[in-house]
């Protein structure tokens, strides 16, 4: 998924370094949503027709804890329309302290 839209992220950041915000939020937000929304369920009709094993959307308890803290962290930090550096940082140390959490989860 990161290499497949690879393309929209640099293109986000391009925009940002041009300080076109909405736009960057725009492709940056949209982009996994595009992953989330049509291409898990697309994976999932397409391993039934290939067979063998089926893909299904039954998600680990704390991969849903996980999405749904992301979630909620970016929706504070971007509503507020302005973004400064203590934002990012915290979205790293959240970054952080889920990838801890399941390495050693």
């Amino acid at each position: 998924a990161i290499a497949g839209n690879a393309v929209e992220n640099v293109v986000g950041i391009q925009l940002a370094a041009r300080n076109q915000a909405n736009y960057a939020l725009s492709v940056i937000i949209n982009s996994p949503l595009q992953i989330a929304l049509v291409l898990a369920p697309v994976l999932v009709l397409i391993s039934t027709a290939i067979g063998g094993a089926t893909l299904t959307l039954v998600f680990a308890p704390m991969l849903v804890a996980a999405v749904a803290i992301s979630i909620i962290a970016a929706a504070f930090i971007i509503i507020d329309g302005e973004s400064v550096w203590l934002e990012g940082a915290a979205l790293i140390g959240l970054y952080g302290v889920i990838a801890a959490s399941f390495w050693w989860g």
